[in-house]
């Protein structure tokens, strides 16, 4: 009895045995098979299909391929799909193309639009120029107050919309005349300045702007716009009345605000002085109406001042970039750097903004500054038109795929929902290159990045 019994456990320690050298060839096979050579030179990265490129104007290059990754670059992950598509140039050094940015111009409030939709506008507010391409910009306010301003500092043309930042990991893209960039937290003037133009355009004089939507300075000027809560006693001063073109205020912890326009009559300055976006006018028969004036006032008591703005001059009141900011142009806000001289940062975050996959629209820089611009695909399921099987990357997946696409340095801009790409098509049209998570549809969104002629 004894000796069956310890064939009996012998037995049993044999099958245990090959039963774990089973599950060990397995695993091991398993995870060679995962972590197996990609074909890219990342080892996070490999490409499905042939990579299809299609040649724009300019010298603009648009490529689309599908890929998978590593999601998060996590070895205990596994890899996902999605469609990649981005625009990059040969050679920056065309200088018929730059890179923008814009909004949808509006008179009186921040605006959502279409990226294809912001395209059509930047045409048209630049006759003679033409947009290749291009890709959503900053995160904006889409909830709560939802007023659709940008998150951070905004500056298109070099008209500052907006001169708060936040800083810290939320950074921003500055686009200098000469297409070089300057990248992280803005220096400003400590002042508004106050722009007043000769009769061809030209910056004729700029002067410092003491306070705005404030007791006026006892010298000095100060601004008054529409968005003024309180009304203040201007006796003393001369108001130089103005109606804007744009005005602006923003949301940000300082609350600074942009005006653009046409100076109007000067007049000795009253109690209770604000100006107003609209009025009540009574009519000859005693009924009322109400009218759009959008005022704004420049208050001082120097007569030098009160003479360069005279009825008809245009004027605008903006802070300035300045030191190495000082000649930006176009600016656009990101949220974390991906990839910085040609490292792939976060892998394997734990923070959930950086590590979840989403899709994801980028911003990068090759050695010699070339700007890339791309969307990775995202949010596919069996309802949604994206289709299964498009997952969309965490920030270190993007960081990978933008270094195989010549970068060096990339930057995430607005994502999910927001990512769309366009390129223009051979009817002067638009065409949407991505697949947006919004089941198909482009998402209006409050800026936007383009490659311009």
């Amino acid at each position: 009895m004894k000796k069956i019994k310890n064939r009996f456990i012998k037995l049993f320690m044999a099958i245990c045995l090959v039963f774990v050298s089973v599950f060990a060839f397995t695993q091991a096979n398993a995870i060679s098979a995962v972590f197996a050579k990609t074909n890219t030179d990342s080892e996070y990265v490999n490409t499905i299909t042939d990579l299809k490129t299609t040649n724009l104007m300019g010298g603009v290059t648009l490529y689309e391929q599908k890929m998978t990754s590593l999601l998060n670059g996590d070895k205990q992950k596994a890899f996902q799909e999605h469609f990649v598509q981005w625009v990059d140039l040969a050679s920056y050094s065309n200088a018929n193309v730059k890179l923008v940015t814009w909004t949808k111009q509006s008179m009186d409030n921040w605006t959502a639009a279409t990226t294809k939709v912001c395209a059509l506008d930047w045409e048209k507010n630049h006759p003679g120029w033409i947009v290749i391409a291009g890709t959503n910009g900053d995160f904006f306010s889409n909830s709560g107050d939802n007023t659709k301003e940008p998150t951070n500092n905004f500056m298109a043309d070099g008209d500052m919309y907006r001169a708060d930042y936040v800083g810290g990991y939320r950074g921003v893209v500055g686009i200098n005349g000469d297409n070089t960039v300057v990248i992280g937290d803005p220096k400003l003037s400590s002042n508004m300045m106050l722009y007043i133009y000769d009769k061809d355009g030209n910056v004729a004089e700029k002067l410092p702007i003491s306070g705005y939507n404030t007791a006026a300075a006892s010298d000095g000027i100060t601004l008054y716009t529409k968005d003024c809560k309180d009304t203040y006693d201007l006796t003393g001063y001369t108001v130089c009345e103005g109606v804007y073109t744009i005005c602006r205020v923003s949301n940000g912890k300082n609350k600074t605000v942009f005006v653009k326009g046409e100076m109007g009559l000067s007049r000795p300055g009253k109690t209770a002085e604000k100006p107003y976006q609209t009025r009540e006018e009574i009519k000859e028969d005693g009924t009322s109406k109400t009218i759009t004036v959008r005022e704004f006032y420049i208050a001082t008591k120097n007569q030098e001042v009160v003479n360069k703005l005279k009825s008809g001059v245009k004027v605008k009141c903006q802070y300035d970039f300045v030191d190495e900011w000082q000649n930006v142009e176009n600016s656009v806000g990101y949220i974390h750097q991906m990839l910085q001289n040609g490292t792939s940062l976060n892998q394997c975050s734990t923070d959930s903004f950086i590590y979840t996959d989403h899709p994801r629209t980028f911003i990068g820089f090759k050695e010699d500054g070339t700007p890339v611009l791309m969307v990775i695909d995202g949010r596919g399921s069996s309802t949604n038109p994206v289709k299964e099987g498009n997952c969309g990357v965490s920030l270190f997946e993007g960081a990978e795929i933008m270094k195989l696409a010549g970068c060096v340095n990339a930057y995430n801009l607005d994502g999910g929902g927001s990512s769309t790409l366009i390129a223009r098509n051979e009817n002067g049209g638009f065409d949407v290159i991505n697949r947006p998570s919004d089941y198909g549809y482009e998402r209006s969104t409050g800026n936007a990045i383009f490659l311009v002629m």
